[in-house]
């Protein structure tokens, strides 16, 4: 048998199993909701990653074309920049101090709603194919699992497309689908840095730097340097820690002009082999029965410092972090405004599951946050929220509403140890503020400026409202207790001031 005809049987057995999913047994579709296709991947800034959204040094057809007949997002925030802690957002509705995984590897607590369980009582059948990342909830529980990630999307993320193309092809089309598929690349810059003998592509074997001197690329070739390396000193321990004072080889600081430009040039070759699965799909998407009714969403867990503040990775609040694309799109006839980037409403991934429950006409009420964004898709006038929310690393909290953001971390207090922090158990530590309108690059903390009291005020209430509205937060699993308190431990070793 050929290795295209396994791949297709393999995928239509998978797909008559599916047929008796007991958990999918519950309900009956109701009429006219769509197929719903939820394209997410790993790490993948809003700011330089896009080329419809101007970013000259990547070539994004793929993506290109959901913007194109879309609506985009484009003051979309992750709820937690960090890979678990997003993703539990996901498909819980609940921020991560809530749904518990407040690091990578600390499990969902057991009582937060599934997404998929929500699908499947509306009649949908359930598939999932790549990167799950969602630590205590089990994805072969919650979908029928097509293909299994790994952590080397160059490698796998063909597969992860290979399925979901097969899927198109095979499904019944018996009752609608959701049907995501979870790819890691642009994440793979992680696993290829700029220094130590780097490569533009793992499979290829170009090896870069020296990249003149190998006759791999030209000057031309490279991008600049990012226009926003400048950075306030007065940042939260935590990324201080994990940022200024990480462990690289050689530490970011040292890094060259060279380094952060290749960093740049890696991260653009990575973001376009993921998009060059999501044309792929698309494709297949668009020749199936299925392109008239199918609801397209993609979006990404995080982004990537990009050497914009200069460092790379997660985990920070500055927007090439925490801005992460969120588009809802189609290639058929459904009622979706197309080649729209909104700039007007701040959204975040909790808004992801109460949007499908909304298109599938599911009971999202049990959700703990979010709102669906169908009727800014639609077109229709509706009051909005004015702030987004979010949380990192647990003891960082930020709010926005898209001009003006406010950060404030929290000092470990000996009394709550173990618990996540508030304004009402915690003390402030470092502060920070950004008047993003006069300053897109967030290069000056004006938290500690009297002149801006006023503004900083009003993020602190925002802030503290916001941590109001969220339900009554639980002690952390041990291994988040663990990271806590280690981290704590490494602020006071390495002196690293919490207040200014």
């Amino acid at each position: 048998m050929k290795r295209r005809d396994f791949l297709k049987s393999s995928a239509l057995t998978a797909v008559a199993a599916a047929a008796t999913y007991p958990a999918n047994a519950q309900g009956t579709a109701m009429d006219g909701v769509p197929n719903i296709l939820f394209i997410n991947v790993d790490q993948m800034s809003l700011l330089d990653s896009v080329r419809a959204y101007g970013c000259e040094y990547t070539t994004t057809p793929g993506i290109d074309r959901l913007v194109k007949r879309g609506t985009s997002f484009m003051q979309s925030y992750s709820t937690d920049p960090v890979c678990c802690p997003a993703r539990a957002s996901w498909w819980t509705g609940a921020y991560s101090s809530e749904h518990g995984v407040i690091v990578n590897g600390t499990p969902c607590h057991a009582d937060m709603p599934d997404l998929s369980r929500l699908l499947q009582k509306a009649g949908y059948n359930t598939y999932y194919s790549g990167k799950w990342h969602v630590p205590g909830k089990s994805v072969r529980k919650l979908f029928h699992v097509l293909h299994e990630g790994s952590w080397w999307g160059e490698l796998t993320d063909t597969q992860v497309t290979r399925s979901g193309v097969a899927f198109l092809e095979n499904y019944d089309g018996s009752k609608p689908f959701f049907l995501s598929l979870g790819y890691l690349n642009p994440h793979d810059i992680c696993i290829t840095p700029s220094y130590d003998s780097a490569r533009s592509s793992v499979v290829d074997g170009k090896k870069v730097p020296p990249y003149k001197a190998a006759g791999v690329l030209d000057e031309a070739d490279i991008p600049p340097v990012q226009d926003a390396q400048d950075y306030d000193s007065r940042e939260p321990a935590v990324l201080v820690l994990s940022k200024r004072g990480a462990p690289e080889k050689p530490k970011f600081s040292d890094w060259s002009d060279e380094l952060w430009r290749m960093h740049r040039y890696n991260y653009h070759r990575f973001t376009e082999m993921v998009d060059a699965q999501v044309d792929t799909l698309l494709d297949a998407l668009a020749q199936s029965s299925f392109r008239d009714n199918t609801l397209i969403i993609f979006s990404s867990d995080h982004g990537d410092g990009l050497g914009r503040h200069r460092t790379v990775g997660k985990s920070t609040f500055y927007d090439e972090v925490c801005r992460v694309p969120f588009i809802v799109s189609t290639l058929g006839d459904l009622k979706v405004r197309e080649n729209i980037q909104d700039t007007e409403h701040p959204v975040s991934g909790v808004d992801f599951a109460r949007t499908v429950c909304d298109y599938a006409g599911a009971d999202g009420s049990i959700l703990p946050h979010g709102r669906s964004l169908r009727p800014l898709v639609e077109g229709k006038e509706v009051v909005w929220r004015e702030f987004v929310y979010a949380e990192s690393s647990a003891y960082m909290h930020m709010v926005t509403d898209g001009t003006t953001k406010y950060v404030r971390e929290y000092i470990e207090n000996d009394a709550f140890a173990g618990i996540l922090p508030c304004a009402t158990t915690h003390r402030a530590g470092v502060e920070q503020l950004f008047d993003l309108a006069r300053d897109p690059n967030e290069a000056r903390n004006l938290a500690y400026d009297p002149g801006y009291k006023a503004q900083l005020e009003r993020m602190r209430v925002a802030l503290d409202r916001k941590e109001q509205e969220r339900v009554p937060v639980k002690a952390v699993a041990p291994r988040g207790q663990m990271f806590m308190s280690g981290r704590a431990k490494a602020i006071k070793r390495k002196k690293i001031p919490q207040q200014y």
